[in-house]
Formats: C-alpha cells, sequence, structure tokens
C-alpha cells in the first residue's frame, strides 16, 4: 500500500506519504518541494502493521489533507531496519523557534496515535554539488523551558529603601559587664581588624553606654590570633584601660578625634581600624550633621588597613545607622552629602564614605554625572573599590545604563550575589559579561568561588547563554562541565550557536563549530538545518560545508559487510575489556578511512587497544591503523581524547589517553602539544612535559623530533631541557649520528618538491605556495596574485580536495613557523661556535633542501679548498642554487673540504662593500647581533686559533 497526501492552506502548502512493505511502514512528510522528512516503524506482523497505516491515513484525512491516488510498487528500497523510541516533543513557543518548527506534520501524527513513529535513525538530506548526505536523527532531548533558573523570589529587584526602625529606649547600661563581655572578642579575617560581631552592640544607647563603645572600638590593638596566651593579654590590657577611665558619656569631640586619629599614640600600639560600629556611638554622643561630617571628611591614618572584612570599615557605617534615621534625618543627611559628591574615580585611599551615604540613600540623579565620569578600563576583577563602584552603577536598576557602565569600567563580578544582581537585571541580554567574570575568577589564585558561580550560570536555559558559555568552554579543566549544558540543551545550543560560526573571534567561531558538529552527530542535523535558513549565506555556507555536508561527519559507520579485513582481523587481535565510564565513542571526533567511519563498537576497541598498550608496546590494530586511516582525523581523535582527559582532571589512573597522542598522533599533534610540554613545570607538572618529550619521541617525524630539538635548545626549565637532549642523544645515537647531524635530518621538507614547489587542490581552482618575505608562507593564484591565506571554499570546488587542503596548508604554515624558530637559532649557534659541514652533506642538508635552502640564502658561507694553497672562499647561495663569490662570480665547491657560516666580525672591510647582493646578506647578520657575550667569546677563540687553525692563512 502506498498513498500519497497534499495539504493546501495559505501559504502552507505539505504533503504527507505512507507506504507499507511487510510488518514496516515507512512515513515521508514535509513541505512539497522538498525531500522532507523520513519516518520508519517495524510491527510484530503486517495485519498490525496495515492496520496502524490505515488509521493513519485516515487520521490524516479528517486533517484535511487531499488523497492523490494509491499506487502499488515494487521499485521502492526495504527500509534501514530501526527500532521504535518515544519521538521528542516540539519545542514550546518561549524556547528555541528553531525547535518549535520542528515539524508540525510531525505533531499531528504524534496526536493521532498512541505510539509515536520516528525512527532512531530517520534522514533528511541535504544535496551538494559532490553528492547527496543523510542527517541522521537518533533520539533526541526533549526540550526544555527558558528559564533563568533563579527562584521567584531572588528575581525581585530589591528596593533601596532602607525601613525605618521605629525610635526605642536605651536598655540599661552595665559597665562592669560589658568590660567584661569583651573576653569573648576575636581576631577579624584581616590581621589588623578584630571580631565585633559578637558583641550586640545596640542601634539605640545612652550616651554612657555611647561612650564607653567608642573608647572600645578605638583603643583596641590587633589580636595575635595564634596564641591564645597573647590574645588574653591584649584583650586584659583594653579592659584594664576601661576599668580605669570615667565613662559617664562626656567625651567631647576633641578628645574622639584625637583618638581616630591617634594622636595620643603610636602605630606601633597596633591599634585597630575603627569598624563600622564606630558610626553608632559617635551619633549617639555627637549628633546627626557631626556623624555625616566625620564620614565625609576622615580619612584613616594607615590607608592601607581600611578594610575590614568581618565588620565592614568606618567608612560603610553609614548602613549601620540608616535603620534608625526617619524621614526628615535622611532628608538632612543628603542636604548634608551632596557638596561632598564630586566627580572621583574612587581609587585606592580616596575619601569614599559620601558615595556611600548617597548609595545607602538611593541618590540616583546625584551619582550618575559621577559614573558617567568614571573612565574606561580593562576587564578585571582587581580594582580597588570595585565592589562599591558595581554596587553604585547597581543602584540605576536600568539594565543599558548598568550594562553600558558596568562594561565601561571593565569590573568582573567575583561572587553569586553579584552575578544575581547582574542577571536580575539584565536578565538574557549581557550574560557574555558573566561568563568573563567566571572565567577571570576561575584563572585566579583563589579560584573557589568560582564553582557555585559557574553553578549558576549553567542553571540558566536559554539560547542566549550558549555563546558565551564557550569562553568557558575553551578552558580545558571546564570543558566537561560546560559540554554537559549543550547536550542538556540542544535546541537552545544550535539557536545560539548557529550564528557564531562566522564570529568576529576566531576562536569562538572554531568552537561554535565543534560543539554544533556534536551535536550533529547526536541526531540533531535537522534542528540545524532549520535554524540555518534563518541567517545569511554565508552563514548557511559555512553550516553546510563544516557540518551538514562535511565528509567527515557524514561518513558511513562500517558494518560487518564494508570492514576491511585488515581491520576486521586487527580487532580480533584486541581482549575486550571493561567499558570506560568516562569516553563516549560516539562524541569523538571518527576516524575515517575512504571516507568511511569506524562504527562505535570498533571505535570501543581501539580504545580498549589505547588503553592497555603502553607507548613502547606494539599493536596490530594501531599500527593498521596509522597506515591506513586518514592522519588528520587520527590526530582530531586522538587530541579530543587528550582534552577530555585533561576537563576531568588529568587522572594518573587514565593517562593512557595522553599517551595516545603518540600511539596515533602526527605532526599536527606534536605541534600543538609542544607549547603544553614547555609550560608544564611551572605549573607544577614536570612528569606530565617528560612524558610530553616521550610522547613527541614516540611520534617520531621530523617534526616531532625537530620540537624535542627545540625543546633542547630552548627552554626556561633545566630539568626539562636536559631531558630533551638525553632523548635527542639517545635518538642520534641509535642512527649512528652526532646530535648535531641528527639535527641536520630532521627538518620536515613540509610536502615541497626539490624546487620548493606545491600545489593545493581545490578542483576546479589550484594555487601554489610561495615564500614571501622573512619566509612568511604565501599563496599564489592561477592569476599570479600572491595572497596571505587560502580563499574559503566555495559551492563550485570539490568540497573533499578543498577541506583536504585547507587542513593541509594550516599544518604547513606551523611547520614553516616552527623550521623558522628554530633552525635560524641552530645556525647562529653554529656561527658562533665555528660548526663545520662537508660540503655534499652541506648541499644536501641545507643548499637543496626545499626549506633550509632559503635560511641559507640570507647567511654568507665560507668552503675551505686544502688543495688550493689551504684558501678559503666567502661565498653565497644564489637564487638558482648555484653559489657566488663575494664579487658575484660564479664558484665552484669541488675540491672543497667543509664549509661553515661566516661571521661577520671575521669579513674584511673588501668583502663588506662589494655589490648589492652581499649588502643585502650581510644586513640578514643583524638578527644575530644581539648578546655581546658571544661574540667576545667568539674572538677569544680566534685568538687561540684552536678552533679554527684553518683560518689563520685567512687572517
Amino acid at each position: 500500500m502506498k498513498h500519497y497526501l497534499t495539504f493546501s492552506e495559505g501559504t502552507s502548502n505539505k504533503f504527507w506519504q505512507i507506504e507499507t512493505e511487510g510488518n514496516s511502514f515507512t512515513v515521508t512528510y514535509g513541505k512539497i518541494g522538498t525531500s522532507g522528512q523520513i519516518q520508519t516503524k517495524t510491527f510484530d506482523s503486517e495485519e498490525k502493521c496495515l492496520k496502524e497505516a490505515q488509521k493513519l491515513l485516515s487520521e490524516k484525512l479528517k486533517k484535511g489533507y487531499q488523497n492523490s491516488g494509491e499506487e502499488t510498487t515494487t521499485t521502492s528500497p526495504k527500509p534501514t531496519q530501526t527500532q521504535s523510541v518515544s519521538k521528542a516533543k516540539t519545542p514550546s513557543t518561549n524556547e528555541n523557534e528553531a525547535a518549535s518548527k520542528t515539524s508540525s506534520e510531525n505533531e499531528t501524527t504524534a496526536q493521532s496515535s498512541s505510539k509515536t513513529i520516528q525512527s532512531e535513525n530517520h534522514a533528511a538530506t541535504t544535496h551538494s554539488k559532490n553528492s547527496i548526505n543523510k542527517i541522521e536523527t537518533k533520539k533526541l532531548k526533549e526540550p526544555v523551558q527558558k528559564t533563568l533558573g533563579f527562584p521567584n523570589e531572588d528575581l525581585k529587584i530589591l528596593s533601596n529603601v532602607v525601613p525605618v526602625h521605629p525610635k526605642e529606649e536605651p536598655k540599661p547600661f552595665d559597665l562592669k559587664n560589658r568590660i567584661e563581655q569583651l573576653s569573648s572578642l576575636k581576631k577579624g579575617s584581616n590581621w589588623w581588624t578584630v571580631d565585633w560581631t559578637n558583641q550586640n552592640i545596640p542601634l539605640f544607647m545612652s550616651k554612657p553606654e555611647a561612650h564607653f563603645w567608642f573608647l572600645a572600638l578605638t583603643c583596641m590593638e590587633v589580636i595575635d590570633g595564634y596564641e591564645e596566651k597573647k590574645t588574653k593579654q591584649t584583650i586584659q590590657k583594653l579592659q584594664n584601660f576601661l576599668n580605669s577611665q570615667t565613662i559617664d558619656g562626656n567625651l567631647t569631640l576633641e578628645k574622639a578625634i584625637n583618638l581616630l586619629e591617634r594622636q595620643e599614640d603610636t602605630w606601633e600600639k597596633k591599634r585597630i581600624t575603627p569598624p563600622s560600629y564606630i558610626v553608632l556611638p559617635f551619633y549617639h554622643l555627637f549628633g546627626l550633621e557631626k556623624v555625616i561630617h566625620f564620614l565625609a571628611t576622615y580619612n584613616h591614618p594607615q590607608a592601607m588597613k581600611q578594610q575590614d572584612s568581618t565588620n565592614g570599615s568606618y567608612y560603610e557605617g553609614f548602613a549601620r545607622l540608616l535603620p534608625i534615621l526617619d524621614e526628615s534625618e535622611r532628608k538632612l543627611c543628603k542636604e548634608l552629602i551632596k557638596p561632598h559628591l564630586k566627580q572621583k574615580e574612587l581609587e585606592y585611599q580616596d575619601i569614599i564614605s559620601p558615595f556611600l551615604i548617597a548609595l545607602d540613600l538611593g541618590m540616583k540623579e546625584e551619582l550618575l554625572p559621577i559614573v558617567e565620569s568614571w573612565k574606561s578600563r580593562e576587564s578585571s576583577i582587581r580594582y580597588s573599590y570595585s565592589e562599591y563602584r558595581k554596587n553604585i552603577i547597581f543602584l540605576f536598576q536600568d539594565p543599558e545604563i548598568v550594562k553600558r557602565q558596568m562594561r565601561k569600567i571593565g569590573h568582573l563580578f567575583n561572587s553569586v550575589e553579584e552575578l544575581k544582581c547582574w542577571i536580575t537585571i539584565t536578565q538574557y541580554s549581557d550574560l557574555e559579561w558573566v561568563a568573563l567574570s567566571v572565567k577571570a575568577v576561575f584563572n585566579d589564585y583563589n579560584n573557589e568561588k568560582h564553582k557555585e558561580m559557574l553553578k549558576l550560570f549553567l542553571g540558566i536555559k536559554a539560547p542566549e547563554v550558549a555563546r558565551p558559555l564557550l569562553y568557558l568552554y575553551a578552558l580545558p579543566k571546564l570543558a566537561a562541565e560546560t559540554k554537559n549544558w549543550f547536550i542538556e540543551c540542544p535546541y537552545f545550543a544550535i539557536e545560539g550557536l548557529v550564528p557564531a560560526v562566522l564570529d568576529e573571534d576566531k576562536k569562538i567561531s572554531e568552537l561554535a563549530i565543534e560543539i554544533l558538529q556534536s551535536l550533529f552527530a547526536r541526531g540533531y542535523g535537522e534542528i540545524i538545518l532549520q535554524e540555518k535558513a534563518k541567517y545569511s549565506a554565508e552563514i548557511q555556507e559555512k553550516i553546510k560545508n563544516e557540518i551538514l555536508e562535511n565528509s567527515t561527519f557524514t561518513a558511513e559507520p562500517f558494518d560487518d559487510s564494508t570492514t576491511p579485513t585488515w581491520l576486521s582481523d586487527a580487532i580480533k587481535t584486541v581482549s575486550k575489556g571493561k567499558a570506560i565510564s568516562w569516553v563516549v565513542p560516539e562524541e569523538l571526533p571518527p576516524i575515517l578511512i575512504q571516507k568511511k567511519k569506524l562504527s562505535p563498537s570498533q571505535v570501543a576497541a581501539v580504545l580498549t587497544e589505547l588503553k592497555e598498550k603502553g607507548l613502547e608496546e606494539s599493536s596490530i590494530l594501531l599500527k593498521s591503523l596509522k597506515e591506513h586511516s586518514e592522519t588528520t582525523s587520527l590526530d582530531n581523535f586522538v587530541w579530543k581524547l587528550f582534552e577530555l582527559w585533561i576537563s576531568l582532571g588529568a587522572s594518573s589512573k587514565d593517562k593512557w589517553a595522553f599517551t595516545a597522542l603518540g600511539k596515533l598522533g602526527g605532526d599536527r599533534i606534536a605541534l600543538k602539544l609542544t607549547p603544553m610540554i614547555k609550560v608544564w613545570p611551572g605549573e607544577s607538572q614536570h612528569q606530565r612535559a617528560v612524558l610530553g618529550l616521550e610522547i613527541l619521541k614516540t611520534i617520531g617525524s621530523d617534526t616531532a623530533l625537530m620540537q624535542l630539538n627545540g625543546i633542547a635548545q630552548k627552554v626556561k626549565f633545566k630539568g626539562l631541557k636536559d631531558m630533551a637532549n638525553t632523548f635527542m642523544e639517545s635518538i642520534a645515537k641509535k642512527k649512528g649520528l652526532r646530535k648535531s647531524e641528527l639535527e641536520d635530518r630532521v627538518v620536515p621538507d613540509c610536502g615541497l618538491d626539490e624546487d620548493g614547489k606545491r600545489e593545493f587542490n581545490f578542483g576546479p581552482r589550484k594555487f601554489h605556495f610561495v615564500f614571501g618575505p622573512d619566509m612568511k608562507p604565501m599563496i599564489k593564484d592561477e592569476d599570479g596574485k600572491i595572497k596571505d591565506d587560502l580563499p574559503k571554499p566555495n559551492s563550485k570546488d570539490d568540497s573533499d580536495l578543498a577541506n583536504t587542503s585547507v587542513e593541509e596548508w594550516k599544518l604547513m604554515k606551523k611547520q614553516i613557523r616552527e623550521i623558522g624558530k628554530i633552525h635560524i637559532h641552530r645556525m647562529e649557534q653554529a656561527m658562533v661556535t665555528g660548526r663545520r659541514w662537508k660540503v655534499e652533506e652541506w648541499e644536501m642538508l641545507i643548499a637543496k633542501h626545499p626549506l633550509m635552502t632559503h635560511i641559507a640564502k640570507t647567511l654568507l658561507w665560507w668552503v675551505y679548498f686544502p688543495d688550493q694553497n689551504q684558501s678559503i672562499n666567502v661565498f653565497r647561495l644564489t637564487e638558482e642554487k648555484d653559489y657566488a663569490d663575494i664579487h658575484d662570480n660564479s664558484l665552484n665547491l669541488q675540491g672543497g673540504a667543509y664549509i661553515g657560516i661566516v661571521h661577520p666580525l671575521l669579513l674584511s672591510q673588501e668583502e663588506k662593500n662589494p655589490g648589492d647582493n652581499c649588502s643585502a646578506i650581510m644586513k640578514s647578520f643583524l638578527r644575530f647581533l644581539k648578546f655581546q657575550d658571544r661574540y667576545t667569546s667568539f674572538l677569544g677563540k680566534i685568538k687561540t686559533n684552536k678552533k679554527y687553525p684553518d683560518l689563520q692563512t685567512k687572517k
């Protein structure tokens, strides 16, 4: 049975087709003119299948679909065997719109049947110039509700108005008892503070009690906090002092200021910084106007000791006084503080109380011009008075003002409370500032707070989270935790990341594509396909090339009938092991062999073998994969495995995920791993760095050994440098070479032919490698134009050839950059130490090497002729790869014994002056003229004439 139905209403033109075969049926539906989506369901019997199909057909006709006729056919392909699973619900209106449009037809079908009929592997198709690609869709996640993740009470913007506390009569004051209670004082969180929070300092107090508290708060000395005996002595000293005083409330203002200014004592007595509580007795002793004047003008003599994290500092004291001030007093406070509100940056040691008073009183109009005058700063969590600036900005509660001013002053957040304030005010409009704050706190040396901050951020379910979250996904130690958000919220992730594939930040673009590729592999290809339609042609092209029609991800997995014999045989040699719980094979980049990829079970076998085999152990499977697999796919596979290991804490028992880089990795891995090796010792990871050296040694390619040699030559950690030298000496000894001779032989040719040429093939377009200034790799197109980079592949190009060329070009650029850094340094050392090469070795390893020849052309060389009166000729390598002396005459090296690099100090004036060519070469020596001690050493060697006996004739 086969039925084809159509539905037209307004702008909606859809089709629905059902076809039965045996005990299964296939439903195809979508917009007319498209391939549509496919669903398949299998039943226990043909009878049940036909009954269910008729039921669905009847429901469709009731919905207004028109039957275009019934056909019987025997040519339709047999549907792929599938398993019935529950269909993902279509997202609600406050979720990703792309997800909500995941086929209204599908929703209708689901409503008409008690069982859904989405296949675990149904496939939509996309068409490209090169092929027709299937979009596999597996069991999808249920869409989730868009939410900020806060309880409702946390989402309310709190009023800045502090309620007035009713006036109370002071409680009776017992001086003796109060003095005794001071015995419970303890050290505060800062070493220069004391914890007063458990002393029950009252809001309302009599003048004698205010007198007592003023003396106690100003005359207390710093508590040791470590020796209980010293702590008791300090407290006893204060108690003795208070017992000796007449405390009757008749403290004069002059005496009070003297106590605060420490004019009766010295800092050597370790008197504490007055805490915020000092404002309460000051108010009850001298009145409101004197308090405001004190706060607005007083600056502690030791400004560096102002902060009091336990009690609050004295300049924060108005907040303790505010609850007992009535409306008239508050109005007076505003008038009193206005003259002190002048444009200031609130830098360290500034008097900031006026601004905090204005903040507590909600004086937005007065504070806004001050905030707008603040200068722009780089983003950081380490600005003085940062908390106060942020709170002043939060006061305005206007999302645009808050975002603009906070970003201008660059103040990132370092607490969950600050994040809540920001998100409550700005909602979903600037979650990037949240992500950057979490990142900054995570990278700080005291980073415990990042855990709660990240938890809060990951609790937000919205497409606006997706792009900002990439900043955290880029941090290896947070990658696993943040990746889980993208997996759990795929619809939001897709909506947020599709426009990010062409982000101004190249790293963000790469990560967005990586996540979308992962979601594509999990079955969300159709959602991505629909979402991309909302954006520009450029974004659609990027999505198509990198994800939907990327041969790496659309490759068919091997099955029993397509698996090569060598692969089947190799997998049989792998012993069955326990499943590796922290690795999901489908989540790793595919290993490709002749445009097909390994199946999940085959990938599991590879993981088992990597786990069981050490760096030195042989493996039939791993060796075979190295021989037959696409190199880039292997590199991507093991690097992602390594990153996952790092993100989960780099457990030593799972370090096989690290050594896998050596077993399956190639040149790309060597280039990516080396910078990490160089910094690990400084992160207390010396052993990991040494294992990294072993991995480079195991990779064993010219590029890997060149990187190993680079570490041996120049790295700031002596232990690592010595170990790299040991490895190089060991490798050279095995090859029957000296270390310097091995170094000459591990220079990659980067795929260049003997003429130094290489072609990058895009199919209809071809590009050629050329060297630019300073050995910069560049591209020449078919019109002869020189460009810095390969162009982006377009729809007319062969996607496979173009993508391969782009990957090879990226690798080549990195290789050439490393060759320049490492081997120019080697040539410098050879010049200073007087190293010599046999003529035939020099020609083979340097003059005729497709890359070293470019370095050689920038240098002056000398050749020693023992049979020509022991003469030495200075020469250069020409563009035609001939040899020319200082007069630009052709020079034959036949009969020469050995060759070295000319040191500028050895050139006579006659040799320095000839022709433009020689002068140009001379300029290149400037690169070596950096450290005078090298030349002092060099001159000393010449004077002794032991190192350079053959130069005596020349001198």
